[in-house]
């Protein structure tokens, strides 16, 4: 039964894998039609890329046509559908998929794309990101928002440490400075950006 178990996860990692050229595939298709304006060749990636979501079951196919949910396209006249997006990433979520991990912990800790401002939640999520997938960007802002304490209880200056060591190691952008000015000169001002997204992008 066991080996069964483990031949089934092998031939879903091995599906999953196949399909990743699949989803780039698509994707250009999209670009490319949108930059020269061809619904052909729009379609033709769109059409693509369900495919991968859908039939294969390709997560970061799954992932990407969240974003064109999203964002809708101009050139098709499909309008934006945040609440349709939103769906796709929480699936996604629950299956512990990194992109998506990172995506809704970012919104969650800004409260917008339609999400309500959860920083606890969005702790978690970063950090989740970081343990089982290494995202030396969500250690990094794990890292921040433990020391910054938007979340009570949860400064701890071991796990900053060890967040922050990997983000650096991993040369996330800022995250040098970050250690020298916001946690080795002791600096006390908390900070309270308009939107950490941006802050972060900066």
């Amino acid at each position: 039964m066991m080996k069964k178990n483990i031949l089934i996860i092998l031939l879903l990692t091995a599906q999953f894998s196949l399909a990743s050229p699949l989803s780039d595939g698509a994707l250009r298709l999209i670009q490319i039609g949108s930059e020269i304006g061809s619904r052909d060749i729009v379609m033709r990636g769109q059409s693509l890329l369900l495919k991968g979501a859908f039939d294969l079951y390709d997560l970061d196919a799954l992932y990407e046509s969240s974003k064109q949910v999203r964002y809708g396209s101009p050139l098709m006249g499909y309008p934006p559908h945040e609440r349709g997006a939103n769906e796709i990433l929480i699936k996604l979520v629950r299956q512990s998929h990194d992109p998506a991990l990172y995506d809704y912990a970012l919104y969650l800790l800004d409260g917008d794309n339609g999400f309500v401002k959860n920083e606890f939640l969005a702790l978690n999520l970063f950090e989740e990101s970081f343990e089982a997938h290494g995202n030396a960007h969500s250690a990094f802002i794990a890292a921040v928002i433990r020391n910054e304490s938007l979340v009570p209880g949860t400064k701890k200056t071991q796990r900053i440490g060890e967040l922050l060591a990997f983000a650096v190691l991993n040369n996330v952008k800022g995250a040098k400075n970050y250690q020298a000015q916001r946690v080795n000169s002791g600096h006390w001002k908390t900070l309270s950006p308009n939107s950490w997204k941006d802050w972060l992008n900066d």
